[in-house]
Order: structure tokens, then C-alpha cells, then sequence
């Protein structure tokens, strides 16, 4: 029955998402207790940026290699990781400069709100890659193979029971509801900016919750498919 349809999706469907949930927990915000003095803001800006250009180029690696994500997808991704970096040691330098506690403060503090480069920056480009999977490979391959049962139902009505024409409604169900929630996702995480983070922090968790539904739904359509692929033998 192999020319029926092809259901190896099911690792595709899962490694969409595991693109978003492997993602390290890092520090959304800015320590409640922070640095105080100038030499103390200077050092802890110091750490801060030096560690978000680090995350930021090992992300860059990271996209490089993910061939989910669109070109178009890709290259937001590299410009806003790009712009980032260049933000960091331009903010570093004029924290060093600094002469004030007060504006070492608000300038150490905007390496976090200005930015959210572990809130939003290389969460939202993950996010994107999943989406991208999910539209561009997992399920056009579950609705190929869903039409292609569809198209033996036709064919060779006599071998199908009801249950088995249910199943294959249930497989289109899922197919369409993963569709549903991934669709123009990508779009979404990307366009997400660190203000709008700061005024809802569940922006890119939402974002999130949509394709882990997608996902879902694109495990239990794959299972239906094989399960009818098994009775057809």
C-alpha cells in the first residue's frame, strides 16, 4: 500500500515543535535587586551584553542550520540577530562611559527592555522555524496522503468500513485544525518587538500554545493514517 500514502510525517511533526520547547529558560527581565554603584552597574552591564552576543551568535549557527525556516523567515531572523549584536556593544561602550549612577542604571536597564534577546529575539525565531515546519513540510504531507486514502475510498469503496470512513473525517479534522493553528504563525513570532513583550508577557507563549496545538493535531492525524493504512493491508 505504499502508493497509497506515505505517513512518515510523525517525526516531522514532532521535531517542529521540539524546535520551540528545547529552547534554554533563560532570564526574561532585569534582577529585582540589582547593581547599585557605578563600578557594580558597569560590571553587571559588562556580563549582560557579553552574554547575549554569545547566545546571539551561537543562535545564529543554530538558523543557519535549520532548514525549516522560509529564506524569507531566515533572513528577519539574521537581521534582527545582527542588529542585536551591534545594539549590545554599542550599549556596553556607553555604559562604560558612563559617569552617572543614574544613567549607567537606565542605560543597564534597557539591555533588557530595550532588547529581550532571551524574551523575544531567539524565542521568536524558533518559534518561526517550528511554524515554518509545520506549513511548509508536516502538513502538506498529512493532507497528501489524506487525499490519497480519500482517493482509494473512491476507488475501492468495498474495503472500507464506516469506521474506517470515520477515521478518515477525523484525519482531515486534525489536518485542518493543525492548519488552522500554524497558519501565518511564523509571521506573527516575528513580528513581535520587546515593547509589546513589555506590555504582555504571554505574546510569544500564546504564540507557543498555537503551534503545540498544530503539533497535536499533526501526531493524531499521522496516527490515523497509519491506522488506516494497517486495515487496508
Amino acid at each position: 500500500m505504499k502508493r497509497i500514502a506515505t505517513m512518515a510525517v510523525v517525526g516531522t511533526a514532532v521535531c517542529a515543535f521540539a524546535l520551540t520547547s528545547s529552547l534554554p529558560a533563560f532570564a526574561a527581565g532585569t534582577p529585582d535587586d540589582g547593581p547599585k554603584t557605578l563600578a557594580q552597574i558597569q560590571a553587571a552591564a559588562s556580563t549582560a551584553t557579553s552574554g547575549r552576543i554569545t547566545s546571539l551568535k551561537e543562535a545564529i549557527t543554530k538558523v543557519g542550520a535549520n532548514t525549516s525556516l522560509t529564506a524569507a523567515d531566515r533572513a528577519t531572523v539574521l537581521a534582527t540577530f545582527n542588529a542585536d549584536i551591534t545594539a549590545m556593544g554599542t550599549l556596553e561602550a556607553k555604559i562604560q562611559a558612563d559617569t552617572t549612577v543614574e544613567t549607567a542604571q537606565a542605560d543597564y536597564h534597557s539591555i533588557f527592555t530595550g532588547y529581550r534577546v532571551y524574551a523575544v529575539a531567539i524565542p521568536q525565531a524558533f518559534e518561526a522555524g517550528a511554524a515554518d515546519r509545520l506549513t511548509g513540510t508536516a502538513i502538506p504531507k498529512l493532507q497528501s496522503a489524506h487525499d490519497k486514502l480519500a482517493a482509494n475510498l473512491a476507488a475501492h469503496p468495498e474495503k472500507w468500513s464506516t469506521a474506517m470512513k470515520a477515521q478518515l473525517d477525523d484525519m482531515q479534522a486534525k489536518i485542518t485544525d493543525a492548519a488552522n493553528h500554524a497558519n501565518g504563525q511564523a509571521a506573527k513570532a516575528l513580528a513581535v518587538t520587546p515593547a509589546q513583550y513589555n506590555a504582555d508577557k504571554t505574546v510569544i507563549t500564546t504564540i507557543r500554545a498555537g503551534l503545540k496545538t498544530a503539533t497535536t493535531d499533526t501526531k493524531a492525524a499521522s496516527a490515523d493514517g497509519r491506522a488506516l493504512l494497517k486495515a487496508l493491508k
